[in-house]
């Protein structure tokens, strides 16, 4: 139990620490700008949260993924759930994302994937709560 106690702990710390500089529930926060790690916040809207994503792409001949989730967690320790989640593939300067609405009283985290189409190992994550 303490393990899986510092694990979570672990979670949240590393979470905090990519989140960190993102700005949760404005309509498009001010990031800074990369091509390796997707921008990501929170919208709330009339219908509930909307997840939503930015990333600049360094080459416009190559195809970018951008993928956004919504997430929830049901109760404390519990794994996060996905509830809607949005994908483009694009090759332009920058590609923006949004997520269906989520109606919901749980925890709400939203994270984005992005990176080479073609190189999933290349993908950054970002996530903000």
């Amino acid at each position: 139990m303490i393990s899986r106690i510092a694990g979570l702990a672990a979670a949240v710390a590393t979470i905090s620490t990519l989140t960190s500089g993102t700005a949760a529930a404005a309509p498009q926060p001010a990031c800074p700008a990369s091509i390796t790690r997707p921008c990501v916040w929170q919208q709330p809207s009339t219908e509930g949260v909307v997840g939503a994503a930015r990333l600049d792409t360094a080459d416009h001949t190559r195809p970018t993924l951008l993928r956004v989730e919504v997430r929830i967690q049901r109760a404390w320790g519990r794994p996060w759930e996905t509830v809607a989640s949005s994908t483009l593939v694009a090759s332009t300067g920058t590609l923006s994302l949004t997520t269906p609405a989520v109606r919901t009283d749980y925890r709400t985290i939203v994270c984005a994937t992005g990176g080479p189409a073609d190189a999933p190992e290349l993908h950054s994550t970002n996530c903000t709560l």
